[in-house]
């Protein structure tokens, strides 16, 4: 029998469950303006940079904030779509195709979203209209196959946090690393492979570049380095391409500090020079394609390669919403609800 409620009782949304897909960030504009506020909240979270604040915060705000954001804003204008910045268009994208394969309608069960950590739509925000559209239990989903403290544990920092301050919480789920599930490695090999059959050159080699770390996140004790390492195993295996050698590099590197080697714009230049002509890149640690992959890579690696003396260069795409891309999403996701739904 189903208890009444009183007549003055507040409406209550309940009953349903929520999957957060959320990613790095982006400006909100490919202006100094809005790259200066973005870079200045991403770069004094102390995950990402690990100096101490006293000594780092004069060097940001006196100097790096005041020289790169115009820099960075460049780079954006090249890769700036009419949906605004790549990176949240296609995780907007994402979070679309998603709610279609897992709960489609106009008053779906499960309701999918998405956030970026830094900057718009806020992690925050998105959890609260989670919650006030009545998903009782969520799954925060940080889209980064490979664990680094510096992203996907700064996701669930901000999640966290949000959690702190609310009088009635969720429950909550993480979506953990996927850097040597099946499914995700069979995806990319899917996906590459039909990328190189569409290419009007076979590349003699095949970098597999990630996002690069400080060194010294490794030698405390983080996975990262590891689990890129594990994924570029896994995926040549997956491949079977004795045909073209596969490297596996390190791009944007920032600052002083050693960084994990070897550095995807040195790769490229000494391959060059060494007398390799055809040459393809792939970013599996990136989920979407973005600024690291339209113009560091796309662009400034394309010129390194060429100025240096290779002929053929391309940049394949990232999963994306592809249809290989989404396959593994919803395996993931529905492997994690489990019990919820």
């Amino acid at each position: 029998m189903t208890a009444l409620l009183p007549p003055d009782h507040p409406p209550v949304k309940k009953g349903r469950v929520g999957v957060l897909l959320v990613n790095l960030g982006t400006p909100d504009a490919p202006e100094t303006g809005a790259v200066r506020r973005y870079l200045g909240e991403f770069l004094s979270d102390r995950r990402v940079v690990e100096i101490p604040q006293i000594a780092w915060q004069p060097i940001l705000r006196g100097i790096i904030l005041n020289t790169r954001p115009k820099k960075s804003a460049h780079a954006y204008r090249q890769v700036w779509t009419d949906k605004g910045s790549p990176l949240a268009a296609i995780t907007a994208e994402q979070a679309l195709e998603l709610q279609e394969r897992l709960s489609p309608g106009e008053s779906p069960a499960i309701v999918v979203d998405w956030a970026m950590r830094y900057g718009n739509p806020a992690i925050p925000d998105r959890l609260a209209a989670m919650f006030e559209a009545g998903c009782e239990r969520i799954l925060l989903s940080p889209l980064y196959p490979q664990y680094c403290a510096a992203t996907t544990a700064t996701v669930v920092d901000k999640a966290a946090d949000w959690l702190r301050a609310q009088r009635w919480q969720p429950a909550l789920r993480t979506l953990p690393p996927y850097h040597d599930d099946p499914a995700y490695i069979q995806a990319l090999a899917s996906d590459l492979g039909r990328q190189l059959a569409a290419l009007d050159f076979v590349p003699e080699v095949l970098l597999l570049s990630f996002h690069g770390m400080p060194k010294r996140t490794l030698e405390l004790g983080d996975p990262y380095h590891c689990h890129c390492r594990k994924t570029a195993r896994l995926l040549e295996e997956a491949m079977a391409r004795p045909d073209i050698r596969m490297a596996t590099t390190f791009q944007s590197r920032f600052g002083p500090a050693k960084w994990l080697e070897p550095a995807t714009d040195a790769v490229l230049e000494a391959e060059a020079r060494a007398g390799t002509k055809r040459l393809a890149i792939a970013a599996p640690g990136f989920s979407a394609d973005c600024l690291e992959t339209l113009e560091e890579l796309a662009i400034r690696g394309r010129e390194q390669f060429i100025d240096a003396g290779g002929e053929h260069f391309h940049v394949l795409d990232c999963l994306n919403a592809g249809a290989e891309g989404m396959a593994m999403l919803e395996t993931l996701v529905r492997r994690e609800l489990a019990g919820w739904i």
